[in-house]
């Protein structure tokens, strides 16, 4: 049966017509009840893989249906009073009276006895009465032989136990079932399709076991041959069960098997549910550990990525940088991020230590907009055809993040997970980050601001100024470790030079000099001071207060003036908490701005 043919039996026999769910839908149909309107059928056309699915309302007796040969559980409603059966031929018959059934149980609202009190829903008559000739369809009398049963295949259907309630029994069937056909090949010649959702051998009619088992007696053999995906997801199924192996470990290396030779040639639709599945195999059979690691490679590298935005300062700011990367898409595709990276890396890392101090801005940043911890349950070998039996089994630690505890055939699992617009919330704070960077160490054109905290702007704010701070303290930290050997050297190349001089030029020299420096000194007037600077310093500093030359002076007595510069800032650093003289683009020093009038207090009209 067909969705038309299922459509003109409906009409005929009810005078119901089926309805898209969306105007002008082919995808999905409802059927209503005359009586108050209520969905209780609904057919569901996948066209991709050339399959349609009716889901009845049969209340009480749903279980009992879904339990028989070509049911199922619904597709489309989750409710434990409807069914599903996928439109064939085959239980043309089947669907038919379920259908009845669920009409008749719509009709009477739902009563269970529907043999009493029965509404009767007569159609309109639009049809004419005038009688008109039809043709009859004449017997195909080459009718085609079924396929012969083997013993073993009997024996197998005959071990079904329909006693066993079926949120249980189709998983505990096919399992007995599967072990008592482990070892069984068969070298049927001929080929039968087979469809369904979550598929097991009592699914199956003959041509189809007899089909499905002469395949997996080639698949053993090491001959992949492309069949319907159904026969793939059974033998799948076998293997988590451990049907046909002889150690969890050689049903981990038949997954992997089919994996390769069959999923990433034939099928790769499979691929998605089969490494999920690969995962709970390891865990729930207690593979080695190096498995584990293999199989939740994602999982993990997800984790750690987690952990480094949780604890910035155990970490480098090139790695925080590099998981931003990761995470985002602002911080590959801005250009003054790109042009800088060493610089923003570092105040990125002062920054978002800032941000995550909760308490301080009164946001909870990291659990708002990047991850939370939470526990999930689900299913061991979800989506599965597994039957689960009574196990005891050890917590077990993917990382310091991800944790899965077993339970009565359910993982409870602790994990990180994903805030909700976790990547729009990053690149907000990376544009917000990138602007104010620009305007505060003059990088770049000016951007549009974006809306985002007012806390989250506090932070960025307090986060640049400590990446000045570490930034000032690091350059002092080397300027100590150059001035220890400044004055040796220096003297060693004073050495050096008078050596090769020779008297009569030495005096010479020595008298040029003296003229040049009284020249230079008489327009920089020298003073004392204490803050432990030097006379050179002393001239440097008065010569950029006064915006006197200072050049030739450095040369004269071969000085250095960044070294200079450098001492400068440290000795003045106490007074000021800041470096007083900076390098402008022309790498030339000059005074900030911000402290020309309190330094001028300080050494010019004392």
């Amino acid at each position: 049966m067909d969705p038309n043919q299922l459509f003109k039996y409906v009409y005929a026999k009810y005078g119901l017509k089926f309805e898209p769910v969306l105007p002008g839908s082919t995808d999905v149909y409802v059927l209503m009840s005359p009586i108050d309107g209520s969905y209780f059928a609904m057919l569901s056309r996948f066209k991709e893989r050339r399959i349609d699915i009716l889901d009845l309302k049969c209340g009480d007796f749903a279980s009992m249906i879904r339990d028989l040969p070509g049911f199922e559980d619904p597709v489309r409603v989750k409710d434990d009073g409807w069914v599903g059966a996928i439109l064939d031929r085959q239980n043309e018959t089947a669907i038919k009276k379920a259908f009845d059934y669920a009409f008749k149980l719509a009709m009477n609202g739902e009563t269970n006895n529907i043999a009493q009190d029965q509404y009767l829903y007569i159609p309109p008559d639009d049809s004419e009465p005038e009688y008109k000739s039809q043709p009859i369809k004449l017997r195909n009398n080459n009718f085609k032989k079924k396929p012969l049963a083997t013993d073993r295949i009997h024996q197998m259907q005959e071990l079904y136990d329909y006693s066993v309630l079926p949120s249980v029994g189709r998983y505990k069937n096919f399992y007995n079932q599967g072990k008592f056909m482990a070892d069984y090949e068969d070298d049927y010649s001929d080929y039968a399709a087979f469809r369904r959702f979550y598929p097991t051998y009592h699914d199956m009619k003959i041509e189809q076991l007899r089909s499905y088992f002469a395949w997996r007696t080639q698949l053993r053999k090491g001959n992949y041959q492309k069949v319907s995906t159904s026969y793939a997801y059974v033998y799948i199924y076998e293997l988590l069960n451990n049907i046909g192996v002889k150690s969890a470990q050689d049903g981990y290396q038949k997954l992997i098997d089919f994996k390769e030779n069959y999923v990433e040639k034939f099928d790769l639709s499979i691929e998605p549910y089969l490494n999920d599945w690969l995962k709970d195999y390891v865990l729930f059979y207690e593979l080695d550990q190096k498995l584990i690691e293999e199989n939740f490679e994602d999982e993990i590298a997800q984790d750690h990525d987690y952990i480094v935005l949780h604890d910035p300062e155990s970490f480098s700011a090139k790695e925080l940088a590099e998981v931003f990367a990761r995470k985002t898409s602002y911080w590959n595709t801005s250009k003054t991020i790109k042009n800088n990276s060493e610089v923003f890396a570092k105040v990125l890392r002062c920054v978002w230590q800032e941000l995550l101090l909760s308490k301080k801005y009164g946001i909870a940043y990291y659990s708002a907009f990047v991850a939370k911890p939470e526990t999930v349950k689900r299913k061991v070998f979800l989506a599965s055809i597994f039957y689960s039996k009574p196990k005891k089994l050890p917590v077990q630690l993917i990382d310091s993040l991800r944790k899965y505890r077993y339970n009565n055939g359910y993982w409870q699992i602790r994990k990180y997970t994903e805030a909700k617009k976790q990547k729009i919330h990053l690149n907000t704070f990376l544009h917000e980050l990138d602007r104010i960077v620009r305007a505060k160490l003059h990088l770049g054109r000016p951007i549009k601001p974006r809306f985002i905290d007012q806390a989250v702007l506090k932070a960025i704010d307090q986060g640049i100024i400590n990446y000045q701070i570490q930034e000032k303290k690091s350059r002092i930290d080397r300027i100590q470790i150059n001035l220890s050997n400044l004055e040796t050297i220096r003297n060693n190349a004073s050495k050096t030079r008078d050596s090769l001089l020779t008297d009569e030029e030495k005096a010479l020299e020595k008298e040029e000099q003296k003229q040049e420096e009284s020249k230079i000194e008489s327009k920089v007037e020298i003073t004392d001071n204490d803050y432990d600077l030097n006379k050179d310093e002393i001239f440097l500093l008065l010569a950029l207060l006064q915006d006197q030359p200072w050049q030739e002076y450095i040369k004269v007595h071969h000085l250095m003036d960044s070294i200079l510069v450098d001492s400068i800032n440290e000795k003045l650093f106490d007074e000021f908490g800041d470096s007083v003289i900076e390098f402008d683009e022309k790498d030339q020093p000059r005074i900030i701005e911000d402290y020309q009038t309190d330094l001028e207090e300080m050494f010019l009209k004392g």
